[in-house]
């Protein structure tokens, strides 16, 4: 029994569905009609509203995003300035501590060079002193020695302001700038 497709033969009427039925299409247009209208006053439009609260719900992000990318912005660029003024207050502290510390430097050797000046000067002022004293004193010494020695020369005694004065007369004609510079 090997039938092939081909030779079956349809059995009974047409196939129903595929007949047009004007009550059935009424009907069928009816139920669309009538589930298009719920789904658009039920569905839709809730949808629509949480679509569109959806919508602006992002639409506000987004200018809340700008606002902050733009405050954040002028942030980082009121920062930059700032960053910009105290660098270069802090040259001008350095610059001005580099002077200050130059003068004071200056004021020093100043100060080391006038010290330095007061003590050549009171050191000769204390050898000039000195060099009068021992002056002073090596003309009293000659004074003695030369009456002690016309003492014993003349073998007579002259009074003492006598010899004095003599030896006195002697020694401011003498030459004692010659001791001073030796």
């Amino acid at each position: 029994m090997n039938t092939l497709l081909s030779d079956v033969e349809p059995i009974g009427a047409a196939n129903p569905l595929l007949e047009p039925s004007p009550g059935l299409m009424v009907w069928t247009l009816l139920t669309f009609g009538i589930t298009l209208f719920i789904i658009s006053r039920y569905v839709l439009g809730p949808v629509s509203a949480q679509i569109e609260k959806r919508r602006d719900e992002i639409a506000r992000s987004i200018d809340e995003a700008e606002r902050s990318r733009d405050e954040a912005l002028q942030l980082l660029d009121e920062y930059k300035s700032r960053l910009a003024e105290a660098r270069g207050e802090a040259d001008a502290l350095r610059e001005q501590g580099r002077k200050e510390g130059e003068r004071e430097g200056r004021d020093l050797i100043t100060a080391a060079q006038s010290q330095r000046e007061r003590v050549v000067a009171d050191a000769q002022s204390q050898i000039d002193a000195q060099t009068r004293d021992a002056a002073s004193g090596l003309r009293d010494d000659v004074v003695d020695l030369a009456m002690l020695a016309a003492q014993k020369v003349s073998g007579t005694s002259l009074t003492e302001a006598d010899h004095r004065r003599l030896i006195e007369d002697a020694i401011d004609g003498a030459d004692m700038s010659v001791l001073s510079k030796g």
